[in-house]
């Protein structure tokens, strides 16, 4: 009962209704953050379709490509509507973001090699300006109580997930000529399963995020698939996709629980 208060609580909305100034920082953030990772998601899709680089489907599909893509945008979007209609951002939102960015420059100062430290760079500035023109943010500062339920999948997902994620720095550092170096595809690989990782850290241990389980259970999901559909490792196409269903189960169990 006290963690169902404490969520609701966290959510419960507050409307202040964005004056001319705002909105039109708003719209300037907005387009600066959102501009990048929908030309992306445009050029790799493009790319997918028509078969370009046909080598690297996998990357496209998923680290490389759109499901790290679409882990960038939709936290912004999220942050985006409900400033735009005067309400507070959903904590979830906001984890989802730093999420990203705080993976991100540790990753980068890890391997950066194939210039993923600008990468980082422009997401970490272009998101500082979408926090500063939002007329409230996300509450972070939120009670820890561990989910039951989440906190095995947590566990498990790290286990899984921390040596490859090792494996694609090194593979990167070891890289000095070729697409791999100028593009960082293993960097992007590390990256987004890190993301996933922290993403059911939070899941297991706040509340007012318990949601991200079902977005780390869906990315695992069509990361599994890609890499069954477009030759990577079986097993760990396999495992991950096996992950994906236990995370969307336990993420589905959680919420009827704290409902």
């Amino acid at each position: 009962m006290t963690t169902q208060t404490e969520t609701s609580i966290s959510c419960q909305p507050s409307t202040t209704r964005p004056g001319a100034a705002r909105r039109t920082a708003l719209v300037l953030t907005g387009v600066l953050t959102c501009a990048l990772p929908a030309m992306f998601i445009l050029n790799i899709s493009r790319m997918l379709l028509t078969g370009v680089e046909t080598e690297h489907r996998f990357h496209q599909a998923t680290g490389q490509g759109l499901i790290l893509f679409a882990v960038w945008l939709l936290p912004i979007l999220g942050l985006l509507r409900a400033a735009w209609a005067g309400a507070r951002p959903s904590s979830a939102a906001g984890y989802q973001h730093l999420a990203l960015i705080g993976t991100g420059a540790v990753l980068a100062a890890l391997a950066p090699g194939g210039g993923a430290p600008y990468l980082v760079g422009v997401i970490a500035v272009g998101g500082a300006l979408l926090w500063w023109a939002l007329p409230q943010r996300p509450r972070l500062r939120l009670p820890v109580r561990v989910n039951p339920v989440l906190a095995p999948v947590a566990l498990l997902a790290t286990a899984w997930f921390v040596p490859y994620a090792i494996d694609q720095l090194q593979r990167q550092n070891a890289v000095t000529v070729g697409d791999h170096f100028t593009n960082p595809h293993f960097f992007d690989m590390a990256w987004l399963v890190t993301v996933l990782m922290a993403y059911l850290i939070l899941a297991a241990l706040v509340p007012a995020a318990r949601q991200l389980a079902l977005w780390t259970g869906a990315a695992c999901l069509v990361l599994g698939t890609a890499g069954l559909a477009f030759g990577e490792s079986t097993t760990f196409s396999a495992v991950t996709l096996l992950l994906g269903g236990v995370a969307v189960v336990a993420g589905i169990a959680s919420a009827r629980r704290d409902a």
